[in-house]
């Protein structure tokens, strides 16, 4: 009686009226652009290092998004006719596209569909939930499984249109985000390849999210620990600087790349992955499988973007406009500084402005900042007479020693005015 009472108040706790779009939107965090080594030395598809620098900040989400946050878009998308629907099977319905993006015919998939236009969600009847939760379980924070990679894109670009965006993906082809530049899409996507390592690993370049310590089941849910998915944030803080969970075990994630196994050892720049392929790249480990699959440069094989699996979900990510870094320091642009070259750079980079006649007769500063906005490096302080005028930095600070890599803001200010640019130091 016990559970049959918990699985009713599932249903009703469920099965209510889709909320203001706005509030369906997973909780992300930031996490800023810089230079990593991508790779471990080790793993599998992992096993080549290079330098990879990302050039701009990123949201993703704190969590893999989960049943209840699936399901809340879903409905949304087949309410304004983006899905079609049976009981056994989501499909596309936007470009012409028709391909499947939901498998729910089965045992493991939590989110139900009654036929007559509303999604629910149900426990898990598979032996491998009950046994993880004889008592029952709410399934609604737990992750979205049985999803493929179209699935999860697709979710990305729902929440795109629900917040006015333009989406990230074309339903035709191979679905190329944003042309093939997923850096510059304006509306929500899966993380490439490279932002989920850089985040999973943020800052030290650590072999598992929480840092160099083995997996324990303490750590992360894998084989032999909770049986089935765990809900989200049953494993907080890691990578602790950033407040992400669930970075390993649990489910594996999709990610946006076609999947090459060995990537080379030539540094990169917000590096997209090959244009076309057979499989797409999936990070994380799971509940089912070994530890062995949780180290952050670990991009196990064969997972084919029509896949839907119980070892499978994904969390959403979102290029993030760093202008509120800017303002934090205090821009106002007004076009005098040209920009910097070369950018990123190594060992030491240029900074050109101009000096109108408007402006020679004011005090003029040009300082270099972080993004926490802590001032890095003075260049000068000084009155300058009109003109035009360039600048060195060779990546120092105030005291001569060299600064970590990373992005660094550089600010011309006068007069009360100021103009902001961001530069990249890879070392």
């Amino acid at each position: 009686m016990q559970h049959r009472i918990s699985g009713l108040l599932v249903l009703l706790i469920v099965t209510f009226a889709v909320p203001n779009p706005a509030e369906a939107a997973p909780e992300m965090v930031t996490v800023p652009a810089g230079v990593f080594i991508m790779g471990d030395g080790t793993s599998t598809c992992g096993i080549n290092q290079r330098t990879v620098t990302l050039t701009r900040d990123f949201d993703i989400c704190r969590h893999e998004v989960t049943n209840q946050e699936f399901m809340e878009a879903l409905q949304w998308a087949y309410n304004s006719g983006y899905v079609t629907a049976s009981t056994a099977t989501v499909w596309d319905n936007l470009d012409g596209s028709t391909l499947v993006l939901l498998q729910m015919n089965n045992d493991f998939c939590e989110i139900q569909f009654n036929g007559a236009g509303i999604f629910y969600l149900r426990q898990s009847p598979s032996t491998q939930a009950q046994t993880a939760y004889p008592s029952g379980y709410n399934p609604a924070s737990h992750p979205a499984l049985m999803v493929t990679w179209y699935g999860a894109a697709r979710y990305c670009d729902w929440l795109s249109l629900q917040d006015g965006l333009t989406r990230a993906y074309d339903h035709n082809g191979n679905w190329a985000c944003h042309g093939g530049d997923p850096y510059g899409a304006e509306g929500y996507r899966l993380p490439t390849d490279a932002e989920w390592e850089y985040a999973a690993q943020y800052d030290d370049e650590r072999i598992y999210p929480w840092g160099n310590q083995a997996p324990t089941c303490s750590l992360a849910n894998s084989r032999n620990c909770v049986h089935w998915t765990a809900p989200a944030e049953t494993y907080p803080g890691a990578p602790q600087a950033l407040g992400l969970t669930e970075m390993a075990g649990n489910i594996f994630e999709w990610c946006n790349d076609w999947h090459v196994c060995e990537l080379g050892t030539a540094p990169a720049i917000d590096p997209a992955g090959p244009g076309s392929g057979t499989y797409r790249v999936i990070h994380g480990g799971c509940w089912d499988h070994s530890s062995s699959y949780m180290p952050n440069a670990l991009r196990p094989t064969n997972q084919n973007p029509n896949t839907s699996s119980f070892l499978l979900g994904f969390r959403a990510a979102r290029t993030y406009d760093t202008s509120h870094a800017e303002n934090q320091i205090g821009t106002t642009p007004v076009g005098l500084l040209a920009g910097n070259a070369p950018n990123p750079f190594v060992f030491s980079t240029s900074i050109s402005f101009r000096v109108p006649a408007s402006v020679s007769g004011a005090p003029l500063e040009l300082r270099i900042y972080n993004p926490a906005g802590r001032l890095v490096r003075t260049l000068i302080d000084s009155y300058k007479p009109e003109g035009s005028y360039c600048i060195a930095w060779n990546g120092a600070d105030n005291s001569g020693v060299p600064v970590a890599p990373g992005v660094y803001f550089y600010r011309l200010q006068w007069n009360g005015r100021s103009e902001t640019q961001r530069m990249i130091l890879a070392r």
